[in-house]
């Protein structure tokens, strides 16, 4: 007799191959799935966890789950001659020369650039990664979104590092994966700032950061 965690997991699993949930479309809450199944929050969670498992959903820390893209094959293609850049913005600040740069070096190298915007945000940026998978980047050049916090997109930098696709963090890392960084040391900055300006006669010195 099929046990009810495998009934949920089961139903759930159906839904989305049929079509009755799209792709990052919302699913139903836990509390909305114990009552359709009559189960508790821990057969919920050992059915989701499943598919969660299995990439037939994923969740946003305090958003919810959502469909997963199941149907595609998300191995680099090693002729790819595109090169993924996640940035957290690209119209403020210092990105657009970053950019700019970055698409110069490797246009030198016959390769085109796929720009994503985050926002900061881990929603946004699940689905800028899913969108540089989908379309098999040779390689990623990221900034890390909010990278002080617990990032809810661990599996699909598990799935880039499975699948040996080359990832450059930029301005900051995330500190349980071990990608290659480029960050600058802002502290060391500041203090041999504020030494030359005390060298230069100064004794009051105001500092505006951006948050």
């Amino acid at each position: 007799m099929e046990n009810k965690y495998q009934k949920v997991k089961d139903s759930l699993r159906e839904a989305i191959l049929a079509g009755e949930y799209a792709i990052d479309e919302k699913l139903p809450t836990e509390s909305e799935l114990m009552a359709r199944f009559s189960v508790s929050r821990y057969t919920i969670r050992r059915a989701v966890g499943d598919l969660e498992t299995e990439h037939y959903i994923y969740r946003i820390q305090g958003g919810g789950m959502f469909v997963q893209d199941w149907r595609k094959d998300w191995s680099t293609d090693n002729n790819s001659k595109i090169i993924g850049v996640i940035a957290t913005h690209v119209a403020d600040y210092i990105f657009p020369q970053i950019i700019y740069g970055i698409d110069q070096v490797i246009s030198d190298g016959g390769y085109s650039l796929l720009l994503g915007n985050t926002h900061n945000n881990h929603q946004r940026e699940r689905k800028n990664l899913i969108n540089m998978l989908n379309s098999n980047v040779a390689g990623l050049i990221i900034e890390p979104t909010q990278s002080a916090l617990d990032n809810p997109n661990m599996d699909l930098y598990q799935e880039i590092k499975d699948d040996g696709i080359p990832v450059l963090f930029i301005n900051a890392s995330y500190p349980n994966l071990d990608f290659q960084a480029i960050t600058t040391n802002d502290q060391d900055a500041e203090q041999r700032m504020i030494e030359y300006l005390f060298e230069m006669g100064h004794e009051s010195i105001l500092g505006i950061f951006q948050v």
